[in-house]
Protein backbone atom coordinates (compact mmCIF):
# COMPACT_ATOMS: atom_id res chain seq x y z
CA UNK A 1 0.00 0.00 0.00
CA UNK A 2 1.24 3.46 -0.93
CA UNK A 3 2.51 5.00 2.38
CA UNK A 4 0.99 8.14 1.58
CA UNK A 5 -2.95 6.61 1.32
CA UNK A 6 -5.03 8.43 4.31
CA UNK A 7 -6.65 5.47 6.15
CA UNK A 8 -9.78 5.85 9.54
CA UNK A 9 -9.61 3.26 12.05
CA UNK A 10 -13.51 3.39 13.05
CA UNK A 11 -15.29 1.70 16.14
CA UNK A 12 -18.37 2.81 17.80
CA UNK A 13 -19.94 1.47 21.12
CA UNK A 14 -23.60 0.53 20.73
CA UNK A 15 -26.46 0.01 23.43
CA UNK A 16 -26.79 -3.54 21.19
CA UNK A 17 -26.87 -5.77 18.28
CA UNK A 18 -29.24 -4.62 16.33
CA UNK A 19 -28.84 -1.37 13.96
CA UNK A 20 -32.28 0.11 13.75
CA UNK A 21 -33.42 -0.48 16.71
CA UNK A 22 -30.49 -0.52 19.06
CA UNK A 23 -28.61 3.31 19.24
CA UNK A 24 -24.74 4.45 18.90
CA UNK A 25 -23.61 5.61 22.30
CA UNK A 26 -20.04 6.60 21.20
CA UNK A 27 -18.30 6.84 17.72
CA UNK A 28 -14.29 6.33 18.22
CA UNK A 29 -11.97 6.83 15.15
CA UNK A 30 -7.81 7.45 14.22
CA UNK A 31 -6.68 9.19 10.92
CA UNK A 32 -3.61 7.74 9.80
CA UNK A 33 -0.81 7.08 7.03
CA UNK A 34 1.78 4.43 7.14
CA UNK A 35 4.02 7.50 5.89
CA UNK A 36 2.72 10.09 8.27
CA UNK A 37 1.39 8.08 11.01
CA UNK A 38 -1.38 9.41 13.18
CA UNK A 39 -2.90 12.29 11.52
CA UNK A 40 -5.77 13.08 14.17
CA UNK A 41 -8.32 11.22 16.31
CA UNK A 42 -11.68 11.54 16.65
CA UNK A 43 -14.31 10.91 19.71
CA UNK A 44 -17.84 11.57 20.54
CA UNK A 45 -20.02 10.46 22.98
CA UNK A 46 -23.99 10.15 21.85
CA UNK A 47 -26.93 10.70 23.83
CA UNK A 48 -29.30 7.63 22.05
CA UNK A 49 -32.54 8.72 23.34
CA UNK A 50 -33.19 5.46 25.21
CA UNK A 51 -31.88 4.18 29.00
CA UNK A 52 -28.51 1.98 28.03
CA UNK A 53 -28.99 -1.52 28.89
CA UNK A 54 -26.57 -3.08 32.04
CA UNK A 55 -24.96 -5.47 29.83
CA UNK A 56 -24.11 -2.84 27.23
CA UNK A 57 -23.06 -0.73 30.46
CA UNK A 58 -21.10 -3.46 31.59
CA UNK A 59 -18.99 -3.82 28.60
CA UNK A 60 -17.92 -0.63 27.57
CA UNK A 61 -18.54 1.25 30.87
CA UNK A 62 -20.74 4.23 29.63
CA UNK A 63 -23.61 5.07 31.25
CA UNK A 64 -26.60 7.41 31.39
CA UNK A 65 -25.08 9.88 33.32
CA UNK A 66 -22.17 10.08 31.56
CA UNK A 67 -24.42 10.81 27.69
CA UNK A 68 -27.07 13.34 29.40
CA UNK A 69 -26.71 16.23 27.67
CA UNK A 70 -24.15 15.02 24.80
CA UNK A 71 -25.66 15.54 21.46
CA UNK A 72 -27.90 12.90 19.57
CA UNK A 73 -26.12 10.91 16.90
CA UNK A 74 -27.39 13.45 13.63
CA UNK A 75 -24.42 15.64 14.80
CA UNK A 76 -21.88 13.43 15.37
CA UNK A 77 -22.22 11.43 12.58
CA UNK A 78 -22.17 13.83 10.08
CA UNK A 79 -19.31 15.40 11.53
CA UNK A 80 -17.72 11.80 11.50
CA UNK A 81 -18.18 11.62 8.03
CA UNK A 82 -16.44 14.70 6.63
CA UNK A 83 -13.80 13.37 9.56
CA UNK A 84 -13.76 10.51 7.26
CA UNK A 85 -14.11 12.49 3.80
CA UNK A 86 -12.26 10.21 1.61
CA UNK A 87 -10.23 7.97 3.21
CA UNK A 88 -9.82 4.16 3.90
CA UNK A 89 -12.23 2.77 6.54
CA UNK A 90 -10.49 0.01 8.33
CA UNK A 91 -12.32 -1.29 11.11
CA UNK A 92 -12.74 -4.43 13.43
CA UNK A 93 -15.34 -6.90 12.37
CA UNK A 94 -16.46 -4.39 10.09
CA UNK A 95 -20.20 -5.80 9.32
CA UNK A 96 -21.19 -5.01 12.60
CA UNK A 97 -19.72 -0.71 12.89
CA UNK A 98 -20.98 0.05 9.29
CA UNK A 99 -24.43 -1.40 9.52
CA UNK A 100 -24.90 0.70 12.29
CA UNK A 101 -23.27 3.75 10.54
CA UNK A 102 -24.87 3.50 7.46
CA UNK A 103 -28.27 2.82 9.28
CA UNK A 104 -28.82 5.65 10.56
CA UNK A 105 -26.81 7.67 7.60
CA UNK A 106 -30.03 6.06 5.54
CA UNK A 107 -32.39 7.06 8.27
CA UNK A 108 -31.27 11.02 8.76
CA UNK A 109 -30.45 11.22 5.12
CA UNK A 110 -26.97 11.33 5.62
CA UNK A 111 -24.69 11.01 2.53
CA UNK A 112 -22.06 8.09 3.04
CA UNK A 113 -19.16 7.29 1.16
CA UNK A 114 -19.25 4.53 -1.27
CA UNK A 115 -16.66 3.18 -0.30
CA UNK A 116 -15.32 -0.40 0.79
CA UNK A 117 -14.34 -1.13 3.98
CA UNK A 118 -11.09 -3.19 4.91
CA UNK A 119 -12.38 -5.46 8.19
CA UNK A 120 -9.15 -6.19 10.25
CA UNK A 121 -10.66 -9.39 11.46
CA UNK A 122 -11.33 -11.08 7.78
CA UNK A 123 -7.74 -10.23 7.38
CA UNK A 124 -6.15 -11.35 10.27
CA UNK A 125 -7.98 -14.48 9.89
CA UNK A 126 -6.00 -14.50 6.73
CA UNK A 127 -2.68 -13.67 8.29
CA UNK A 128 -2.82 -15.05 11.51
CA UNK A 129 -4.28 -19.00 11.22
CA UNK A 130 -5.07 -21.09 13.66
CA UNK A 131 -5.90 -18.76 16.62
CA UNK A 132 -8.20 -19.58 19.38
CA UNK A 133 -9.88 -16.49 18.94
CA UNK A 134 -9.90 -13.00 16.55
CA UNK A 135 -11.23 -11.06 19.07
CA UNK A 136 -9.64 -7.24 19.12
CA UNK A 137 -8.80 -7.73 22.38
CA UNK A 138 -7.06 -11.18 21.90
CA UNK A 139 -4.96 -10.22 18.77
CA UNK A 140 -3.62 -7.66 20.51
CA UNK A 141 -2.85 -9.38 23.47
CA UNK A 142 -1.00 -12.24 21.24
CA UNK A 143 0.97 -10.15 19.24
CA UNK A 144 2.05 -7.98 22.09
CA UNK A 145 0.01 -4.48 20.60
CA UNK A 146 -1.00 -1.42 23.00
CA UNK A 147 -4.64 -2.36 24.43
CA UNK A 148 -6.24 -0.08 26.57
CA UNK A 149 -10.06 -0.18 27.91
CA UNK A 150 -12.90 -1.09 26.03
CA UNK A 151 -13.58 2.32 24.55
CA UNK A 152 -14.39 3.50 20.84
CA UNK A 153 -11.12 5.74 20.63
CA UNK A 154 -8.98 3.21 22.51
CA UNK A 155 -10.57 0.21 20.20
CA UNK A 156 -9.76 2.58 17.11
CA UNK A 157 -6.63 2.82 18.33
CA UNK A 158 -5.94 -0.87 18.63
CA UNK A 159 -7.44 -1.36 15.21
CA UNK A 160 -4.78 0.46 13.72
CA UNK A 161 -2.33 -1.17 14.99
CA UNK A 162 -3.67 -4.72 13.89
CA UNK A 163 -3.84 -3.42 10.85
CA UNK A 164 -0.30 -2.27 10.48
CA UNK A 165 0.77 -5.40 12.08
CA UNK A 166 -1.31 -7.26 9.03
CA UNK A 167 -0.01 -5.50 6.36
CA UNK A 168 3.83 -5.67 7.47
CA UNK A 169 3.05 -9.59 7.81
CA UNK A 170 1.36 -9.19 4.07
CA UNK A 171 4.08 -7.51 2.04
CA UNK A 172 6.53 -9.58 3.77
CA UNK A 173 4.91 -12.69 1.82
CA UNK A 174 4.61 -11.11 -1.16
CA UNK A 175 0.69 -10.60 -1.01
CA UNK A 176 -0.88 -7.58 -2.87
CA UNK A 177 -2.08 -4.94 0.00
CA UNK A 178 -4.01 -2.35 -2.72
CA UNK A 179 -7.25 -1.24 -0.95
CA UNK A 180 -9.32 -2.77 -3.20
CA UNK A 181 -7.33 -6.81 -2.68
CA UNK A 182 -7.47 -5.92 1.06
CA UNK A 183 -11.36 -5.32 1.55
CA UNK A 184 -12.55 -8.18 -0.56
CA UNK A 185 -10.23 -10.94 1.84
CA UNK A 186 -12.70 -12.58 3.67
CA UNK A 187 -15.57 -12.14 0.57
CA UNK A 188 -17.13 -9.47 -0.87
CA UNK A 189 -16.14 -5.96 0.06
CA UNK A 190 -18.32 -4.27 2.57
CA UNK A 191 -19.50 -0.87 0.72
CA UNK A 192 -19.93 2.19 3.70
CA UNK A 193 -23.33 3.52 1.37
CA UNK A 194 -24.63 0.21 0.70
CA UNK A 195 -24.80 -1.20 4.07
CA UNK A 196 -27.65 -0.44 5.15
CA UNK A 197 -29.43 -3.38 6.34
CA UNK A 198 -32.26 -4.06 3.80
CA UNK A 199 -34.47 -4.78 6.62
CA UNK A 200 -34.24 -1.27 8.48
CA UNK A 201 -37.98 -0.70 8.03
CA UNK A 202 -39.17 -4.17 9.63
CA UNK A 203 -36.66 -3.58 12.28
CA UNK A 204 -38.06 -0.46 12.76
CA UNK A 205 -42.00 -1.46 12.93
CA UNK A 206 -40.93 -4.49 15.12
CA UNK A 207 -39.39 -2.23 17.39
CA UNK A 208 -42.51 0.22 17.86
CA UNK A 209 -44.59 -2.93 18.24
CA UNK A 210 -42.29 -3.93 21.21
CA UNK A 211 -43.00 -0.36 22.32
CA UNK A 212 -46.16 -1.07 22.29
CA UNK A 213 -46.65 -3.95 23.28
CA UNK A 214 -48.65 -4.29 20.50
CA UNK A 215 -49.50 -7.24 17.95
CA UNK A 216 -48.39 -7.21 13.93
CA UNK A 217 -49.08 -8.98 11.18
CA UNK A 218 -46.10 -10.83 8.65
CA UNK A 219 -45.57 -12.67 6.25
CA UNK A 220 -42.53 -15.32 6.74
CA UNK A 221 -40.31 -17.28 4.69
CA UNK A 222 -39.19 -20.24 5.89
CA UNK A 223 -35.61 -22.21 4.72
CA UNK A 224 -38.17 -24.04 2.34
CA UNK A 225 -38.84 -21.05 0.67
CA UNK A 226 -42.61 -21.72 1.77
CA UNK A 227 -44.76 -18.63 3.30
CA UNK A 228 -47.20 -17.84 5.71
CA UNK A 229 -49.14 -15.15 7.61
CA UNK A 230 -48.47 -14.59 10.98
CA UNK A 231 -50.06 -12.57 13.92
CA UNK A 232 -47.01 -12.55 16.27
CA UNK A 233 -46.28 -10.03 19.25
CA UNK A 234 -43.09 -8.64 19.39
CA UNK A 235 -41.15 -9.55 22.85
CA UNK A 236 -37.39 -8.60 22.26
CA UNK A 237 -34.52 -8.90 19.78
CA UNK A 238 -31.35 -11.60 19.73
CA UNK A 239 -28.77 -12.51 17.53
CA UNK A 240 -28.93 -15.75 15.42
CA UNK A 241 -26.12 -17.08 13.67
CA UNK A 242 -24.86 -13.53 13.35
CA UNK A 243 -27.94 -12.33 11.79
CA UNK A 244 -30.82 -10.08 13.78
CA UNK A 245 -34.19 -12.06 15.34
CA UNK A 246 -36.80 -11.07 16.85
CA UNK A 247 -38.46 -13.34 19.50
CA UNK A 248 -41.97 -13.20 19.96
CA UNK A 249 -45.49 -14.88 20.72
CA UNK A 250 -46.93 -16.62 17.44
CA UNK A 251 -50.82 -16.80 17.59
CA UNK A 252 -50.93 -19.50 15.31
CA UNK A 253 -48.66 -21.82 17.06
CA UNK A 254 -49.62 -20.62 20.53
CA UNK A 255 -46.31 -20.49 21.52
CA UNK A 256 -42.88 -18.03 21.23
CA UNK A 257 -40.75 -18.49 18.42
CA UNK A 258 -38.09 -16.80 17.06
CA UNK A 259 -38.25 -14.59 13.62
CA UNK A 260 -35.62 -14.03 11.37
CA UNK A 261 -35.64 -10.19 10.41
CA UNK A 262 -34.49 -11.13 6.99
CA UNK A 263 -37.41 -13.57 6.20
CA UNK A 264 -39.50 -11.77 6.93
CA UNK A 265 -41.19 -10.20 3.59
CA UNK A 266 -44.06 -8.01 5.16
CA UNK A 267 -45.08 -6.47 8.53
CA UNK A 268 -48.24 -4.42 8.70
CA UNK A 269 -50.12 -3.25 11.82
CA UNK A 270 -52.90 -5.14 13.54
Amino acid sequence: MDPRVRCVAVDLETTGLIPGHDRIVEIGAVAFSRGAGVEAEFAELVDPGIPIPRDASRVNGITDDMVRGRPAVAGPLASFLAFLGDALPVAHNAAFDVGFLAADAARLGLAAPSTAVVDTRAVARAVFPARQSYALDALCRELGLARSEHRALADARSCRLLFLACLERLEAAGVSTEPGDLAAIGGPPIDLAARAPSALATVAGLSRAIAAGMDVQICYEDARKERTFRRIQPLSFSVVGGSPAVVAFCRLRGARRTFLVDSIREIRTV
